[in-house]
């Protein structure tokens, strides 16, 4: 279990950035108690800097942290400009900190494109005072521009499945397993090293050209990789004119054909991988074998889908929740 910070800025009569009648201030809560319930869902403790709307002095959100011994503090913002065209999501460090501080912001960043819907505008330096004087490992998450239409539909529509992908790249940043289901009965992930997982990214690496670590982890990347080649695999098998850009979106998913017993390609191959790294210790071959339709029932029993073994549109798309 880690200690971790959440700091919704502003508050209280620091309204922050302002779109009519909305107000940064809440957005920001909006999406710090989110992320925070899902920490918490996966046993992880959390100390939020406000849970309601009050002023808190910025020096004292550092203090909050230090005084908690947090492992990382992320401060949740909204950004604006004056052209209402500027968007996009971007996380911020603090100036010449060190280079894992820039790889945590990263990790959030990655999780969230996974979701789609934000530009990402990459990982920023500033010398913010909840940066500079917090002791922790600490970010900035300007998420979307609040003077920006399209980023505040987003920002709306999909606040929770980006609140779980922040609690992910947070939880992925500190060395912290992910649950998608915890308490629930299913299989542990495989742990980062694992000789199947290293294969696997090896074989996207040669088969798609990836160019993903080969390091036995199942992250941001190596997740895109497997989307990547999954729409590889459907446009030439099935013509389906995806874009090959790893992002598992609406497209994608109409565009996945049923996988069943009997079947030998690598859409088994994918499916088998994901599994694996589900939990479900499937031999990774892309023969779909009766071990392969145990598992996909198995894993459909545990995600609440219909259990029958063959794997469509709607375990592909839990699969790469």
């Amino acid at each position: 279990m880690k200690t971790i910070v959440l700091d919704p800025g502003h508050g209280g009569y620091d309204y922050g950035a302002v779109n009519g009648t909305r107000y940064e201030k809440n957005d920001n809560l909006r999406i710090a108690r989110l992320v925070a319930d899902e920490l918490r869902r996966q046993g992880e403790k959390v100390i939020m800097t406000r849970d309601s709307d009050v002023f808190i002095p910025l020096i004292d959100r550092s203090i909050i942290s230090n005084n908690n011994n947090a492992d990382i503090f992320v401060s949740f913002h909204r950004n604006a400009y004056t052209n209402p065209d500027a968007n996009g999501v971007e996380n911020y460090v603090q100036i010449n900190s060190p280079p894992y501080y820039t790889q945590y912001a990263r990790n959030v960043l990655d999780e969230l494109d996974l979701v789609g819907g934000f530009f990402d505008r990459g990982v920023k330096q500033n010398n913010f005072s909840v940066l500079r004087n917090t002791k922790a490992p600490s970010m900035l998450l300007e998420l979307g521009f609040i003077s920006n239409a399209h980023d505040n539909e987003v920002f709306d529509k999909d606040i929770n499945a980006n609140a779980v992908a922040i609690a992910k790249g947070i939880m992925e940043s500190l060395g912290e397993v992910y649950n998608p289901n915890p308490g629930s009965t299913a299989p542990s992930v495989p742990a980062p090293g694992n000789a199947t997982a290293k294969a696997i990214q090896q074989g996207l690496n040669d088969t798609y050209k990836a160019g993903i670590a080969v390091d036995g982890y199942y992250g941001p990347q190596t997740q895109k990789a497997l989307v990547r080649a999954l729409q590889i695999e459907l446009n030439e098998l099935y013509n389906a004119g995806l874009v090959t850009d790893g992002v598992f979106g609406a497209k994608t998913k109409a565009a996945v054909r049923a996988v069943k017993r009997g079947a030998r390609n690598n859409l088994v191959y994918i499916l088998q991988a994901l599994l694996f790294f589900k939990g479900y210790p499937v031999a990774v071959d892309g023969v779909f074998g009766p071990a392969t339709e145990a598992a996909v029932k198995e894993y459909q029993s545990n995600q609440g889908l219909l259990s029958d073994g063959i794997a469509g549109m709607n375990t592909f798309a839990a699969l790469l929740s």
